[in-house]
């Protein structure tokens, strides 16, 4: 099962796959498949990449939901949704987060009736041996917490419930 996600460049939305990973990185980008490969590094901000056997420098920064990125003299500026953020808007919208995958409560970090802004970081979760914060989509107020500090909870698992400030 390919991993699927979307990004928008320049106004337009792609769709990415990653269709393999050995023995080589095999992205699908609208359709097209492409073989990608890391030839190192010269620091934490550039990485050196092979794209169908033409390499290129690939300067990179994040800022927010925005990575900002110049290959030779083209810069870009591309928005994209993370997995856990995706899953929770094709999963019943802002209104309640939900897990993408099962995983346990490390921190509660809102109450109901709190105020909130977007970005906020609602609860921290570990799964698959990573720590994911999950944030707020948007302004609103905490309506309901679904769970607690060490509680596990299983794909699709109610976490928070926000209601729209109007």
């Amino acid at each position: 099962m390919a991993l699927e996600y979307s990004f928008t460049l320049d106004g337009v939305e792609h769709g990415v796959s990653i269709a393999a990973r050995q023995p080589e990185l095999v992205l699908t980008v609208d359709g097209r498949a492409h073989q990608v490969a890391e030839s190192g590094a010269l620091n934490e901000e550039c990485a050196l990449l092979t794209v169908d056997g033409r390499r290129y420098q690939v300067w990179r920064t994040w800022e927010g939901n925005r990575i900002h990125l110049r290959i030779g003299n083209r810069s870009f500026s591309v928005g994209y949704e993370d997995a856990i953020t995706a899953a929770q808007h094709h999963a019943g919208g802002d209104d309640t987060l939900r897990a993408d995958m099962p995983g346990v409560v490390v921190a509660v970090n809102a109450s109901a009736g709190a105020h909130v802004a977007a970005g906020d970081v609602l609860i921290v979760i570990e799964s698959m041996k990573m720590q994911i914060n999950i944030v707020a989509p948007r302004e609103g107020t905490v309506e309901t917490v679904h769970v607690a500090v060490n509680q596990t909870f299983d794909k699709g698992a109610q976490l928070i419930s926000l209601h729209a400030e109007a």
